[in-house]
């Protein structure tokens, strides 16, 4: 009973860092659709 609780526990917390990881790259990638404008350009848009 006590390995697999420790299994599950392991496939517990590897979920769990796979997740934030997916998450992380989706926010990086929204960043690069997005693209917003960098202060360094906004001077040209006015």
């Amino acid at each position: 009973m006590i390995p697999f609780l420790h299994d599950v526990r392991a496939g517990f917390f590897l979920v769990i860092a796979l997740a934030m990881l997916a998450f992380i790259c989706a926010i990086a990638g929204l960043g690069a659709v997005m693209r917003p404008i960098r202060w360094s350009d906004r001077k040209a848009y006015r």
